[in-house]
């Protein structure tokens, strides 16, 4: 903290939405998870960029705080099911009843995971949470100024990482019963050196 000069705010916000772990199972609207997301997401954003060293810490701290945001929800629908099991649910309960789900419904899913999402309207839920995080990435890849990619290429790395999860987990029809979607190290390690030589290079990776 004294090194690079990090806000002790960051780690205030940081340790209440973990403190928030220990009693919040279910969020009623987005706006709710916002706030969750703002300790526990958001904030890593904030805390990495003095590290990281971009030229201008202003411009880049909103598009960090989104990338923050778009790998939580990405991580919030590829462990649907692991979460269930464990009693929590990172879906807000307004979109369960904007989409005529029940969370038995999403119970009923799990336990008979394996041949894909059965309901309609689990499987369009599901889909509003991936259209919800790849909203997030873009705003996240737009509002960064080309200037401070190579300062933050660790970041650039991770979110074209995780925007590969999100791929797969559309591509497979956002069923995130059956198993959680994650890449092996080597497909990481592939996607690393695609965004190191594509930045070496001047262009922009889109991951």
């Amino acid at each position: 903290m004294r090194r690079f000069e990090i806000d002790v705010d960051c780690f205030d916000r940081f340790l209440r939405s973990m403190t928030m772990d220990l009693t919040v199972a279910t969020y009623e609207t987005f706006d709710d998870l916002m706030l969750y997301m703002d300790g526990s997401a958001a904030v890593i954003g904030e805390m990495m960029l003095p590290i990281l060293e971009p030229s201008d810490l202003g411009l880049a701290r909103p598009p960090a705080r989104d990338l923050g945001v778009a790998f939580q929800l990405t991580n919030f629908l590829r462990d649907v099911g692991e979460d269930l099991r464990v009693g929590r649910m990172y879906l807000p309960l307004e979109d369960l009843a904007r989409f005529g789900v029940t969370e038995e419904d999403l119970a009923r899913e799990n336990r008979e995971a394996g041949a894909g999402v059965r309901s309609e309207r689990v499987r369009a839920l599901l889909e509003h949470q991936a259209a919800r995080a790849r909203i997030y990435f873009a705003r996240a890849t737009r509002a960064l100024p080309e200037a401070e990619r190579r300062a933050v290429l660790a970041a650039e790395i991770m979110r074209t990482i995780y925007q590969e999860t999100l791929r797969r987990i559309e591509a497979g029809g956002c069923d995130v019963f059956t198993k959680v979607v994650r890449l092996h190290r080597v497909t990481q390690a592939r996607l690393a050196v695609h965004v190191l030589w594509e930045t070496r290079l001047g262009r922009h990776p889109h991951g």
